[in-house]
């Protein structure tokens, strides 16, 4: 079963979308790597030459579970943006302090190879973390860890 945002991706593309608006018209369809990009969607079935569109993928992808609210924040494993405020960011700086281990403490350059994997600006992603609390900073500033390791280093 698609998600919705498989379904808008795989309509996203002008092309795409006119050629199934041809298959919803019973119109023939060509162009084979558009016309699986839908049947990979779900958007529509193939039986030789002959597509058939498939209405309930729509009505099946509204009836899922809603969906992680991190995932519209990532693209390829990276952190394409870094909400202002609210639940939404607290929920990512949680996740991203799971990338530290427990009793472990991190040099300065540790942190910013580790937030570095998922965003360009590590020093924002490290302000926000030591900020809320989730990452914290020893006294002499040379080590990092979760909260009462990092106190114990300093």
């Amino acid at each position: 079963m698609a998600s919705p945002e498989a379904l808008i991706s795989a309509l996203a593309d002008p092309a795409r979308l006119q050629l199934f608006a041809r298959i919803c018209a019973g119109l023939p369809a060509d162009g084979a790597k558009l016309v699986k990009r839908l049947v990979d969607a779900g958007l529509v079935t193939a039986d030789g030459d002959t597509y058939r569109v498939v209405p309930e993928v729509f009505r099946e992808a509204l009836a899922k579970a809603p969906a992680d609210p991190l995932d519209g924040l990532f693209r390829h494993g990276r952190l394409v943006t870094i909400p202002h405020s609210g639940k939404r960011r607290q929920l990512l700086l949680a996740h991203l302090a799971e990338r530290f281990e427990p009793g472990r403490l991190y040099t300065e350059q540790d942190v910013r190879e580790k937030l570095s994997m998922v965003h360009d600006d590590h020093a924002t992603l490290r302000r926000y973390l030591v900020d809320e609390g989730l990452l914290q900073r020893s006294s002499d500033g040379g080590a990092y860890g979760r909260p009462s390791e990092a106190r114990a280093a300093g």
